[in-house]
């Protein structure tokens, strides 16, 4: 899938739909899950390739996901050095419990924290949240969010079709 968001042209690997889809808040108690989006500047497209999971070390709850620092930098690491410098950190990702998903202000001060405190190699931060019939995305790139969109969750990928 390949959407436009503020100057950027982003295409969506499957594999980032999946892990969000495995996560979805669909029963009655499922906890928030989340953790990093991963991903390449390929041209004048940021390729979104994959999403790192929740943790032992993250804390969960109906409405909240905190992920944990050192477990997230070394996921960041690994994918750095093992695509030769190709993948780098593109932002945040969790899910919500709601239809049609709005960041909090949890959200919003945590996706600006990370913009302002961590090192970059890129001079944005994504936040994703997938709520239960839509994603949101939003672009990070100062003080605040400078571009939002929303759009419809993707069909489930049947591994057994292919």
């Amino acid at each position: 899938m390949k959407l436009t968001i503020g100057p950027y042209a982003v295409l969506f690997y499957r594999e980032v739909f999946d892990v969000m889809a495995r996560f979805a808040q669909y029963g009655p108690k499922e906890p928030e899950s989340g953790g990093i989006i991963l991903g390449k500047v390929i041209g004048a497209e940021l390729h979104f390739t994959n999403l790192s999971t929740p943790t032992e070390l993250d804390k969960r709850s109906r409405f909240n996901f905190e992920r944990h620092r050192i477990s997230a930098q070394a996921v960041i690491d690994y994918e750095f050095y093992a695509s030769r410098g190709q993948k780098t950190y593109f932002g945040e990702w969790h899910t919500h419990p709601e239809d049609v998903p709005t960041p909090s202000q949890t959200d919003l001060v945590m996706i600006r924290e990370q913009y302002q405190k961590n090192e970059k190699r890129v001079d944005f931060l994504f936040l994703l949240i997938r709520g239960l019939t839509q994603t949101y995305l939003g672009l990070q790139t100062g003080k605040r969010l400078t571009a939002e969109i929303r759009f419809a969750n993707p069909p489930l990928f049947d591994k057994s079709s292919s």
